[in-house]
């Protein structure tokens, strides 16, 4: 990887805190060559920064260019990643015309939070494996954070758009760049400022059998900082109305105002110094999509780090998945008595960072009615047959149709199948209680063996009602077949 022949005509270095806590940069970097040059690219930065490093990423204008992890700059004491321009050379060559291409890094950690301040630690100038003409470094962070002291001179500062900005005088820039490239600020938080992260955000798309898309958003956040935090910032979706904050037992917090979703602003219950908290944020969506097809959209959701992002999309049973590549590549994929579910995870999610699937399903019509729809037939059919027992023979001979099986019978089964559906429901808001915590471990086991054992008993009694019934004509039996097809769906 001869580099010999390309020169790095300019370097736009931005370094930016974000609200939570995140330190992004960006290196914009302009290179040409005195003939057409096919080559790969290393760029880095110290290794004390490389445990902060969450994210990297690089491109060309539109297009995302590969890049190798911890490639290293080829001299000790850096850490570097390969950017592979030579993936990309039918639109980017590099010859006498300049060309640029940017490579973001995404750092979390090097903050120290002590009283009022934060101390943050950061990399002025990039770590190049060749010479750069001219570095052009800025600066920027909230304006709800001010500025006491900093290890570097600038020359120019500017306030816009609620940030700060610090810009430093273009110098040359020597390959290999080490200390020179090592910088601090400390910054005293008078403002809005948070320092946190999310370590978990569950996000449940539920669509219904009548396309309506409930969403639920739950936030496990731990506050980083030495002050409470009562607000975050939020990237509330264009088309979600009917927005509520929710305590972390399911209470309604508050409702979120207009005001608020104009400024990103959303009003959460309280979280101290280095504590945690659970909360969520529901919602409704208006759907833009096929009637069988969902479109799902993630991209900026918050400044703050998501540790951990689960996308679900939940429907009912009667809404079933169509086989994709899609679905196929879902972390998960999980089917129970009242619900499908498929489920994507994504880690560090940060602000640069998007998600997008297209899921299509499709409804078993039958199913909207079941299991009611089947258990009023089948009592009709109860109702019926007791007309029939209960009939008193007239002065003039009636043939009266031969009943098999006894209405006693058909209403022991209806009976049994609604029991049974209880059963299964209450196993589920058994398990889904076991999975947050709120029932103890052993009570959990205890309370489901006891469920297990009577559904058990229960499906041995109604496997051998439903042969009763089967046998007992035609329109019986077909009552039957079209509750086995709509169970194993």
């Amino acid at each position: 990887n001869d580099l010999s022949k390309i020169k790095v005509n300019k370097i736009v270095h931005t370094v930016e805190l974000l609200d939570g806590g995140l330190i992004v940069i960006n290196d914009t970097i302009t290179v040409s060559a005195d003939e057409n040059v096919s080559v790969n690219f290393p760029i880095g930065f110290p290794y004390d920064y490389a445990r902060y490093l969450i994210k990297c990423r690089a491109v060309a204008g539109n297009r995302e260019i590969p890049i190798v992890s911890d490639y290293g700059l080829g001299s000790p004491g850096f850490y570097g990643v390969l950017v592979n321009l030579t993936s990309i050379e039918d639109e980017f060559k590099i010859n006498s015309t300049p060309k640029n291409f940017t490579v973001t890094f995404i750092f979390s950690g090097p903050i120290v939070a002590e009283d009022d301040y934060l101390t943050v630690n950061f990399t002025l100038f990039p770590s190049l494996a060749i010479d750069a003409q001219k570095c052009h470094t800025t600066v920027i962070f909230p304006d709800s954070l001010n500025l006491t002291e900093a290890s570097f001179t600038y020359n120019k500062t500017e306030a816009k758009e609620n940030r700060n900005y610090y810009y430093l005088n273009p110098t040359p820039l020597e390959k290999f760049a080490y200390s020179k490239a090592k910088a601090w600020l400390r910054l005293r938080v008078s403002g809005s400022f948070i320092y946190a992260e999310i370590e978990k955000l569950e996000r449940n798309i539920e669509v219904d059998l009548y396309g309506n898309i409930n969403v639920k958003d739950t936030y496990y956040i731990v506050n980083k900082g030495t002050k409470t935090i009562d607000q975050i910032t939020i990237f509330f979706p264009k088309e979600g109305y009917d927005f509520v904050v929710e305590s972390a037992i399911g209470t309604k917090f508050s409702d979120v105002s207009k005001e608020d979703l104009k400024s990103n602003r959303l009003h959460i219950p309280s979280i101290g110094p280095n504590e945690k908290n659970v909360f969520s944020l529901v919602y409704k969506l208006n759907s833009t999509n096929g009637k069988y097809k969902l479109n799902i959209s993630i991209d900026k959701i918050t400044p703050i780090l998501i540790k951990k992002l689960v996308v679900s999309f939940i429907s009912p049973r009667g809404i079933s998945f169509e086989p994709s590549s899609v679905v196929s590549t879902a972390s998960s994929i999980k089917r129970d008595l009242s619900k499908d579910s498929v489920t994507f995870t994504l880690h560090n999610f940060t602000i640069i960072d998007s998600f997008q699937v297209t899921i299509a399903y499709r409804v078993n019509i039958f199913w909207a009615s079941y299991p009611y729809t089947l258990i009023a037939l089948i009592s009709s059919s109860v109702i019926l047959l007791g007309v029939f027992a209960r009939r008193r023979p007239g002065p003039a001979p009636v043939t009266a149709p031969k009943v098999v099986v006894s209405p006693k019978i058909f209403r022991k089964f209806v009976e049994s199948y609604e029991e049974r559906i209880k059963i299964m429901s209450r196993i589920e808001r058994l398990e889904e209680q076991a999975r947050k915590g709120k029932i103890p471990r052993r009570q959990y086991k205890v309370r489901k063996t006891m469920l297990e054992n009577k559904l058990s008993l229960l499906s041995k009694d109604l496997a051998d009602l439903r042969e009763r019934i089967r046998r007992s004509g035609p329109r019986y039996a077909d009552i039957i077949r079209q509750l086995e097809i709509a169970e194993a769906q």
